[in-house]
């Protein structure tokens, strides 16, 4: 039946469900299913569906069924086709619809002024005719064909995966790993969908089921085994014991099932085929992906290699730390002192602490006698665009860089480091918990010998997101010389943090709660966000938004969450005006003014990267843009498609927080939180603070967070790899003397 669209009466952005209202001159549409306020030619009528068009610019041939429910008689869609419009103003329509990227009002005009009805034909067979148009440049007209080509394979994609529950993202994702083959592939080997990030086992194994694939298809046991995989590394881990991994498979497997629908033997032919594959790697007894083992052995190796070469020590160091000190103007400490000469009598050292104990007044001494020698590069670096920032406010030295952009990884995971070494005499590289083994891999392997290096970091603090737990490791090889700064210098009010921060540490739960360290006792989280929310009023009036942030473990759940507290706080600092722009992209919406926070590395925004949406507005085309600004200068024009890179910043999770200080930090911390009362998270949260904490939840919350540190662990053998590979080339040197 041909139609063309009307209006929504709902729509979920999030699933792709719809709830649409059609119009129709088809005649067999039975008459309770007419809308009986329409009075013009043809009829109207109720579509439900997933991810249907919605807009009349195009007309659409719908194929479902008519079913009775309590809003009456609506067509449930199976599928439709697009019906491509033969007359010039149709074909100017289609084109500015929105579907095509790259192609607003304007262009459509001018491309149909010259092309007319043949427009279609010149898109198809002779696309290269369209940089003839003014404005069209060979990258707008990449944009332009690839989706173009992409939005009809995209839509059949959508209209099979949708009654799966199968969000749009998640719809582009599997779309964009496999182009145009991606239906087919769906159909014929669902299992590959485990291969993209964000997929659940479960999800692919109903659409399989719909293929009537064989339960003991063995892509259905290796789509099995990487979502297994998937998970172990979501909780950091580069490996697992191979026995306890082949019983969770198998669990999983034969889950919701009666009877056995595949075997253990089975299982175990098909880890056996990827080990042989080397998509799996197998060694004592643990499974590791084949890229992290090689990121393990390799990054080991490379440190060995760095720990073992010949240097010369630097001479005349204490004399220089002397000087150091009159001319900056501070006093060291025994263990800031040690630190020091660490770094100057090793090429490879570690300097680790809490907050407070001294850790920038080290790196300033280290620069300072790095100057008196004569060393002419030196690189700052950190894992964040943040953690860099701050350290070249701290240190004053303006040339911080994150570790990813000195590498050239500057796009998302699964971009390639620049082949080029770092050329440095000393590289001091801070946060370094936050580094996790993909990086670290990177990072060691682009450090030439001869390179003096330092991490800096606080090894209480939360691993990296990533997995891995390098520098926990690193400092329990044995074979790093590693400084431990357990001296608390802040001072007067804020001095509360750094020492309920130490006692934290040492599992001594009772707290010292004052000026500089406040608990609001409350009993909900609905509780909870309203004091937040008045206790961030006021302090927000008081500071300056930039100067206050709110931390909270959960993302989604509950009142106390990042989504919820975001959303309430939105309003408070950002409220909306008639003057004030807004743009929405799926459920959310953003206005000029809000503070954002960058959720992914991008060119020269970084993934944690805070700044603020400035103006709305459309280019030439009528296409929406939105400019973001962000500190240094750094600006950056998005598409609404592009936005799912932001999210607000007012609240945020305390894992986003790593490498950030802020003065005041207020943090919920509820019962209800228990996946994620421990230790390393309060700590984190709680360090992320310069001058006032302010904690709204329960003492007993507390508690139990600071007496739990079991989730520190990690499966990883990077530690005793470099312990191995030191001694290794130690022995190898002195037979080859």
């Amino acid at each position: 039946m041909k139609c063309r669209f009307v209006k929504p009466i709902y729509q979920n952005r999030d699933d792709g469900y719809c709830i649409f209202l059609y119009h129709t001159e088809d005649t067999g549409v039975p008459a309770q299913a007419q809308n009986s306020f329409y009075k013009g030619r043809g009829c109207q009528f109720t579509a439900i569906g997933n991810n249907l068009p919605d807009t009349d610019k195009i007309e659409i041939d719908i194929q479902g069924k008519w079913i009775k429910n309590n809003h009456g008689m609506q067509l449930r869609v199976d599928t439709y086709e697009e019906i491509l419009p033969h007359t010039e103003e149709g074909i100017i329509g289609y084109l500015s619809s929105g579907m095509i990227k790259g192609i607003g009002p304007k262009t459509a005009q001018l491309i149909v002024d010259k092309y007319g009805t043949r427009t279609f034909e010149i898109l198809d067979r002779y696309p290269s005719s369209l940089l003839d148009i003014k404005g069209i440049t060979p990258g707008k007209l990449a944009t332009i064909l690839s989706s173009y080509q992409s939005s009809h394979a995209l839509r059949d994609l959508a209209a099979y995966l949708t009654p799966f529950h199968v969000t749009p993202n998640k719809i582009k994702k599997i779309h964009e790993a496999f182009g145009s083959n991606a239906l087919d592939t769906v159909k014929n080997q669902p299992f590959t969908l485990c291969q993209i990030s964000g997929f659940g086992f479960l999800t692919v194994d109903e659409i399989a089921k719909a293929n009537r694939c064989r339960l003991n298809d063995p892509m259905r046991i290796e789509g099995c085994i990487h979502y297994c995989m998937e998970l172990e590394m979501q909780e950091g881990h580069l490996y697992q014991d191979k026995n306890l991994f082949q019983k969770k498979v198998y669990e999983q497997l034969n889950h919701g099932y009666n009877t056995e629908v595949v075997s253990e033997r089975e299982v175990y032919q098909e880890l056996y085929r990827l080990v042989q594959s080397k998509s799996l790697y197998y060694e004592d007894n643990a499974l590791y992906p084949a890229k992290l083992y090689g990121y393990e052995c390799s990054a080991a190796k490379k440190l060995a290699t760095l720990l073992t070469q010949e240097s010369i020590p630097a001479t005349g160091i204490d004399t220089l730390i002397a000087e150091a000190q009159r001319e900056l103007g501070i006093l060291l400490s025994e263990k800031q002192a040690e630190g020091v000469k660490k770094a100057f009598t090793h090429l490879v050292s570690i300097i680790t602490g809490g907050p407070g104990t001294g850790k920038t007044t080290i790196q300033k001494v280290l620069l300072y006698i790095s100057e008196k020698l004569g060393d002419k590069n030196v690189l700052l670096t950190a894992p964040t665009g943040r953690a860099s920032r701050r350290m070249a406010e701290s240190t004053g030295h303006p040339d911080a860089v994150t570790m990813h952009s000195a590498m050239g990884l500057t796009n998302d995971e699964d971009c390639e480091a620049l082949p080029d070494m770092l050329e440095a005499d000393l590289i001091i590289a801070d946060e370094y918990t936050m580094a996790d083994m993909r990086l670290s891999y990177e990072f060691f392997t682009h450090i030439p010998l001869g390179t003096r290096l330092v991490l800096v970091g606080d090894v209480n603090q939360l691993p990296s997101v990533g997995p891995g737990n390098v520098f926990r490791e690193l400092i329990q090889c044995g074979v790093i010389p590693v400084t431990v700064l357990d001296m608390v210098f802040r001072q007067a009010e804020n001095s509360r943090i750094a020492v309920n921060a130490h006692r934290m540490q040492e599992n001594n739960a009772m707290l010292d709660y004052g000026t500089g360290f406040e608990l609001v006792e409350v009993a909900t989280a609905e509780e909870a966000a309203a004091i937040v929310e008045k206790a961030y009023r006021e302090e927000v009036t008081r500071l300056g938004v930039d100067k206050v942030q709110v931390l909270t473990p959960f993302r989604k759940r509950g009142d106390a969450s990042v989504d919820s507290l975001n959303a309430r706080l939105w309003d408070i600092v950002n409220p909306a005006a008639p003057d004030k722009a807004e743009i929405k992209t799926g459920k959310r919406s953003f206005r000029s003014g809000d503070r954002i926070i960058h959720n992914k590395n991008r060119n020269e925004i970084s993934n944690g990267d805070v700044g603020y949406l400035g103006s709305i507005y459309e280019d030439e085309d009528g296409t929406p843009l939105v400019k973001l600004t962000f500190s240094e200068g750094r600006m950056v024009d998005y598409t609404t498609e592009e936005l799912d890179m932001i999210e607000h910043a007012y609240a945020t999770t305390v894992h986003k927080s790593q490498g950030s200080e802020y003065p005041v930090v207020i943090l919920p911390w509820l019962p209800m939180f228990y996946k994620m009362l421990r230790r390393n998270i309060l700590y984190t949260a709680v360090t992320r603070a310069k001058e006032k904490v302010i904690i709204v939840g329960s003492k007993r919350a507390i508690y139990q967070a600071i007496h739990n540190t079991g989730s520190d662990n990690r499966n990883t053998r990077l530690g005793e790899r470099i312990s191995r590979e030191y001694y290794r080339m130690l022995a190898e040197k002195k037979i080859a003397v």
